[in-house]
């Protein structure tokens, strides 16, 4: 009877403790979502050669011009092990995109660790390179708009995008991004 009891009360615990551990992390996932698109400026000082962007204002901007179809909120681990970048080098960034397969839409925009934008237009370079390996007859659009991407180093900023295969024009896209880094 005593190990019934015994049994209860430490089951009844462990709801309570899981119970409260579900609210803690519940109430700071919201914040923890808001430091990818937190202006630069509070996340990390940014460079005397370059002015402070709001990396979330950058791809909202660019988005306009190429729209992201089913978006997908870029994240540390697809920057490490989709994009394949050195996170060293990377101080803050914000990005989308489409997790539809036959769709080629990519926006993202990097502060670099300072003077490090050159190693993340680098990185850069090689995730386009190996977007483009012809492989996949099916996917040829999807290619074409990879070959063609944009990677754009203005200070410690770089920004990274593939145009939708849904008719976005890399000239639309061009003037985006100037806007975006003035």
């Amino acid at each position: 009877m005593k190990k019934l009891i015994c049994l209860s009360l430490a089951a009844a615990l462990l709801a309570v403790s899981l119970a409260a551990c579900g609210s803690d992390s519940s109430s700071s996932a919201p914040a923890q979502d808001s430091s990818a698109s937190a202006p630069a400026s509070e996340s990390a000082p940014a460079s005397a050669s370059s002015a402070a962007y709001n990396l979330g204002d950058i791809v909202t901007a660019i988005e306009a011009a190429n729209p992201v179809t089913n978006p997908r909120d870029l994240d540390d681990f697809s920057l490490q092990n989709e994009i394949m970048l050195n996170m060293d080098n990377v101080a803050d960034f914000s990005g989308k995109k489409s997790n539809d397969n036959a769709n080629s839409a990519l926006i993202l925009a990097i502060q670099a660790q300072p003077g490090k934008a050159e190693d993340v237009k680098t990185d850069l370079e090689s995730y386009k390179s190996g977007l483009v390996n012809g492989m996949y007859a099916e996917f040829a659009e999807k290619e074409a708009q990879a070959k063609d991407a944009r990677i754009v180093v203005k200070g410690d900023y770089v920004v990274l995008v593939i145009a939708n295969t849904e008719g976005a024009s890399y000239s639309d896209i061009d003037t985006a991004i100037d806007s975006a880094l003035n």
